[in-house]
C-alpha cells in the first residue's frame, strides 16, 4: 500500500505554495525594492503571518531581479530572542546574518561582533550600522525579516524607556543617509496600536514609514486554491459538499480551513471518497481547533469578549428547544459599542449578516459553540469577577442583563449540548453552498 502524505498538514507549506493574492504580493515587495523600505505584516492568529514571511525571504521569480543583491535574514523573535532584551536581539540577528554568508568582509565583521559578545560586551544598533557600511562596500543590501516581533514591544513601566531606545535604534537602520537596511516585521496587532503606549510628543513614532499589509480571512478563490492541493496526492478532488463543509466550519479562517481540510482528507482515506456524512470530521475539528479559538477569544479585549459572548447568546436564542429569552435590548448594546464591533468585524471574528437593523454573527459555528461552552464552564468566583468587569464597561442595566443571559446558559447546559449537535448535524447534511456553487 502506497503511503499518502496529507497535503494540509500544519507547517507543511513550501514558500512557493503560499496562497498570496497578487495585490498582497505587490504590497510586500514594492516597499522592499527601495532603500530603507519597511513592511509590517499583521493579523489575527492563524492568518499565515509566518508563511508570508517565509514567502518574502524566497521572492518569486518575477521579483528576483529586484533582490539579487539582497541578503534576507529571518529571525523568530519569540523563539530566539531569549531573554527579550535589546542586546540579545542584536546578538541573534548578527549570528543569523553570519550563518548565511560565505567568507567575506561582512562575515568577518559579524564574527568580530559575536566574539565581542562572548567576552560579555553588549552589541547595539550602532554596531549593526558598521555591518551595513561593510555590506554597502560589497554592494549588498540587508533585509531583516522579524517574525513575532510583538514580543519585543515592551510597554510595562519599567521597560518603557529602554524599549523606546531599542525601537528607535532599530528604525535608524532604515533612515540613515546611505546603505540603509530594509525591515519586515510581523505582529498580531498593528504597530500603531502596539506602540501607542511608547509614543512621545515631538518624537517620530517607530511605525512611521512602514507599509501596512493586513492579512485577512480567505476569499473563496484562495480557499479553493488551498483545497486544490489534494491534486498533489493523486486522490480525487474535494466534491462540492466537502468544499462547502470546510468553508462553513472554518469561516474562511486560513489556519482553521487548513485543519478542516486535513481532517476531511484523512477521513476520506479512512472510509473512502466521497464523504456523505461529515459529522465525524466536525467532532475531530472541535478538538484540534480549540487552541486557536482560545487565542482568538482571550486575545481580545475584555469588552470585545463581552460582545462576542452576546453575539453567541443572540445566535442561540430560539435555535434549540425551549431556549428563548429577551434579547430585544441587545442592538442598543451593540450600537453603544460600535467601534469595538467594527474592529471585531475588521479582524474577521464577526461578520455582518444584516444591514438594517444591523445584525452580526460569529465567523464560525464551532467558535460560537466554544464560546457558549466557556460561559457554561465558569464557576461562581469567575462569574463574580466577570460581573465586576461588566459593571465597569457597561451601564448597570446592561451589566445585569448580560448576567441574566449568562446565568441562563449556566443553568441550561443541555441546551449547549443540543446546539453543538445541531451544528454538527447541519455540517453533515445541510452545508451552505459557496457563493459560486
Amino acid at each position: 500500500m502506497n503511503t499518502i502524505i496529507n497535503p494540509f498538514i500544519q507547517n507543511g507549506v513550501f514558500p512557493e505554495q503560499a496562497i498570496v493574492p497578487t495585490s498582497v504580493v505587490r504590497s510586500l515587495f514594492s516597499p522592499l525594492s527601495r532603500d530603507g523600505g519597511a513592511v509590517e505584516v499583521y493579523g489575527e492568529r492563524g492568518m499565515g503571518k509566518s508563511t508570508i514571511l517565509s514567502y518574502i525571504i524566497n521572492p518569486p521569480d518575477e521579483w528576483m531581479e529586484y533582490f539579487k543583491n539582497h541578503i534576507f535574514v529571518f529571525l523568530n523573535c519569540q523563539d530566539t530572542v531569549i531573554p527579550a532584551t535589546a542586546n540579545q536581539f542584536w546578538v541573534q540577528i548578527t549570528k543569523q546574518l553570519e550563518r548565511k554568508l560565505e567568507t567575506s568582509p561582512i562575515k568577518e565583521k559579524c564574527l568580530a561582533l559575536i566574539a565581542r559578545s562572548k567576552e560579555g560586551l553588549e552589541i547595539d544598533h550602532n554596531d549593526f550600522h558598521e555591518v551595513l557600511d561593510v555590506s554597502g562596500e560589497a554592494h549588498r543590501k540587508i533585509v531583516l525579516v522579524l517574525d513575532d516581533f510583538n514580543v519585543l514591544i515592551r510597554t510595562d513601566p519599567e521597560n518603557l524607556s529602554s524599549n523606546r531606545a531599542f525601537l528607535q535604534g532599530l528604525r535608524s537602520l532604515t533612515t540613515r543617509d546611505s546603505n540603509k537596511a530594509n525591515l519586515v516585521v510581523s505582529t498580531r496587532y498593528s504597530l500603531y496600536e502596539s506602540c501607542k503606549p511608547l509614543a512621545l510628543p515631538n518624537y517620530s513614532a517607530f511605525d512611521n514609514g512602514f507599509s501596512l499589509c493586513r492579512l485577512r480571512f480567505f476569499q473563496e478563490k484562495e480557499l479553493l486554491s488551498l483545497l486544490d492541493r489534494v491534486a498533489q496526492t493523486g486522490q480525487p478532488l474535494f466534491n462540492s459538499l466537502e468544499r462547502n463543509y470546510v468553508a462553513y466550519l472554518s469561516g474562511f479562517h486560513p489556519q482553521l480551513a487548513q485543519i478542516a481540510a486535513a481532517q476531511t482528507f484523512d477521513y476520506r482515506i479512512e472510509v473512502g471518497a466521497p464523504l456523505n456524512d461529515l459529522s465525524p470530521v466536525g467532532e475531530k475539528f472541535k478538538n484540534e481547533a480549540r487552541p486557536i479559538f482560545e487565542s482568538l477569544f482571550w486575545g481580545a479585549s475584555e469588552i470585545e469578549r463581552v460582545l462576542l459572548m452576546l453575539v453567541a447568546l443572540q445566535s442561540l436564542n430560539g435555535k434549540v428547544t425551549d431556549v428563548n429569552y429577551d434579547i430585544n435590548d441587545l442592538p442598543k448594546v451593540f450600537s453603544e459599542k460600535e467601534r469595538e464591533i467594527n474592529d471585531l468585524t475588521e479582524r474577521g471574528l464577526l461578520k455582518r449578516v444584516q444591514a438594517s437593523p444591523p445584525l452580526w454573527d460569529l465567523f464560525s459555528p464551532i467558535f460560537k459553540w466554544w464560546i457558549l461552552k466557556e460561559i457554561e464552564s465558569e464557576d461562581q468566583n469567575q462569574l463574580e469577577e466577570r460581573r465586576k468587569i461588566w459593571g465597569n464597561l457597561l451601564t448597570q442595566k446592561r451589566a445585569e442583563q448580560v448576567g441574566k443571559f449568562v446565568e441562563f446558559i449556566r443553568k441550561n447546559k443541555k441546551e449547549i449540548e443540543d446546539f453543538g449537535k445541531l451544528v454538527l448535524r447541519f455540517v453533515g447534511w445541510e452545508v451552505p453552498n459557496l457563493p459560486s456553487s
